[in-house]
């Protein structure tokens, strides 16, 4: 953004002052991508500081805020004899308060949660027509102001001084070439370390019978007499104890002790609580979050768990893969019912950005989603080896090679029943973030085709939503289908790209040469030679290459390529990219 005086560009200034670091930081980044230079002050009394040091064009403001508040701010502003631009933005919807800024002289005012790139934008207009406005009515004489020697002498409005040291780069999960801002832990973000138990949305009874589950000297008597506390979970148990995961007979057991034998001591007391923080996603009502998907992604993480477990001797008892399976997403729910002004600000940002979620969420709150649950897990005294799969699903299997080979094999059955849990939901977020196993993971956990373990976990999640009283849904499709030729590098019996096509909108084409359409290679799991053959066996098409950055510096070619793991939304982007541009050529 620049403003024209005598020939020179200027810069335009900008204050943002808000005590929500996350809501501060994503402003002050919308507004510096539409040219202003940024200060930030967290209240009131800051902010009049750096107006008392230099000139403002722009201060955008929050109401409700420590030491000095939005209102007070704003009507020691509106005094000033040069005063700024001024923009409220806030939360607080009070028609009375509202009309007393207007009738005062603010000039806008916009609500949260907000459209930060589309405010910007309206703000680089209204600020610039004030500005020239201002020029216009100084004299006609071609003198540069006292103001305007001191912005040329100010090193920071330098014409490429877009990023204050406020703003730093996130490291990414793809490449991108978008500066995002690192974020800090607001004050309440830091009560998050102090949270006591009680923010855990399981009941008493589902926690306690995984405690006693959990105890060496307990008896199935003793489990089952914690579990009938709660009538509700002793009717879920038995109906999940009958269901053809876990009863392969005609005859139908109505014992509660007799499921506990048939399941297992410790793994009926995962049950329990796994249910439990199921019904917990069922009934939660975040109005920024999906939690239908949530849950119905938790049901199927846990058939998918269960499937995987029983193709391994020895893997059917393993402790924490069905309960960390089922709560998986537990932990991004009740950070939005507790901090959900931070999480709308983050969820935003994903949107903007194209980042994942996990990625923000750890960079907000200092530790994953669901690191924070298995910590609260912990103080409850469920035992290590069973909240450990939880511990480490944000993890990437190149780091959890570092754990021993028990915790490693448990983290990648979580994170591996979890994919297989989305793929056969089939409706995916923006946000989601897909990172594929390396053919020789998958294999040594799943002794059967990706295809089959889908379908097997689609099946099991219709049963578990019909015993619910639930319909199962459809696959979700793309918006607009594309139609793609399609060529899997690797193994095609691991093709998990293939098995998001549906909810991606690619129509996997035929694969001649003579086809003209684009060619979508799947080079994720493959040697380069290979994917170098896939690619000049396609040199009459256009083609894109899914890989990731160790395959990328071996190609002899240069096709475009999406780089994982990566956003399912950046994906989805990058193939309508190329369906556009494409269709583009077509026309001319």
């Amino acid at each position: 953004m620049g403003i024209e005086m005598g020939g020179t560009q200027m810069q335009c200034r900008a204050v943002v002052v808000d005590d929500d670091s996350i809501a501060r930081k994503m402003m002050v980044f919308a507004l510096q991508q539409e040219g202003f230079v940024c200060h930030s002050a967290s209240d009131g009394e800051e902010a009049l500081q750096l107006l008392e040091d230099r000139r403002y064009d722009l201060v955008v403001t929050d109401l409700i805020m420590p030491h000095k508040n939005g209102h007070a701010l704003v009507v020691e502003m509106l005094g000033l004899s040069k005063r700024p631009f001024i923009a409220v933005h806030t939360s607080v919807v009070v028609p009375a308060i509202t009309k007393d800024l207007v009738n005062r002289g603010v000039d806008d005012i916009v609500f949260k949660p907000t459209d930060y790139a589309a405010f910007a934008a309206k703000m680089k207009v209204l600020v610039e027509k004030r500005v020239n406005h201002h020029r216009l009515e100084l004299s006609g004489k071609a003198l540069e102001s006292s103001d305007d020697l001191e912005r040329k002498a100010d090193p920071t409005l330098d014409a490429n001084a877009g990023r204050t040291k406020e703003i730093v780069g996130i490291a990414g999960v793809n490449e991108s070439t978008t500066s995002v801002p690192r974020l800090d832990k607001s004050s309440a973000v830091k009560s998050l370390q102090s949270t006591e138990i009680e923010f855990l949305p399981f009941s008493h009874f589902a926690l306690e019978a995984c405690r006693v589950a959990c105890e060496e000297d307990s008896e199935a008597e003793d489990i089952a007499a914690a579990i009938e506390q709660e009538p509700a979970l002793t009717a879920a148990l038995l109906r999940l104890g009958n269901s053809s995961l876990y009863n392969r007979t005609a005859s139908k057991i109505l014992n509660l002790e007799d499921i506990i034998v048939r399941v297992g001591r410790r793994s009926i007391g995962e049950l329990a609580l796994a249910l439990d923080a199921c019904d917990a996603l069922r009934v939660m009502g975040i109005p920024f979050l999906d939690v239908k998907l949530a849950w119905k992604r938790s049901l199927a993480a846990r058939v998918a768990a269960k499937l995987l477990m029983s193709q391994r001797v020895g893997m059917s008892t393993r402790a924490g893969i069905s309960l960390s399976s089922a709560m998986h997403l537990l932990g991004r729910m009740m950070l939005a019912k507790k901090f959900p002004e931070e999480m709308v600000a983050l969820i935003e940002l994903a949107n903007q950005t194209g980042d994942a979620l996990t990625e923000l969420e750890r960079q907000a709150f200092s530790e994953s989603q669901s690191a924070m649950l298995a910590r609260l897990l912990s103080t409850w005294n469920i035992p290590q080896d069973i909240i450990g799969p939880l511990e480490h699903l944000d993890s990437n299997y190149s780091e959890l090679v570092s754990l021993n080979r028990v915790d490693r094999d448990n983290a990648e059955l979580v994170k591996i029943a979890v994919l297989i849990g989305w793929l056969a939901v089939g409706k995916w977020e923006p946000w989601d973030l897909v990172e594929i196993p390396p053919s020789s993971v998958f294999r040594h956990h799943c002794s059967t085709s990706l295809r089959e373990i889908v379908n097997r976990t689609r099946d099991g999640l219709a049963e578990a939503l019909a015993g619910l009283g639930e319909k199962s849904s459809p696959q979700v499709r793309g918006t607009k289908e594309i139609a793609f030729n399609y060529r899997c590098a690797g193994g095609a019996d691991i093709d998990f790209i293939r098995e998001m096509l549906p909810s991606l909108g690619v129509v996997a084409g035929p694969s001649g040469r003579s086809d003209p359409t684009v060619t979508l290679v799947n080079g994720l799991d493959a040697s380069p030679e290979r994917i170098n053959t896939l690619i000049q066996a396609r040199e009459r098409n256009e083609c894109v290459l899914l890989t990731v950055p160790e395959l990328q510096k071996s190609l002899t070619s240069g096709p475009a390529v999406v780089l994982f793991p990566c956003t399912f939304g950046r994906l989805a982007k990058s193939i309508q990219a190329l369906n556009v541009q494409r269709s583009e050529a077509r026309t001319h």
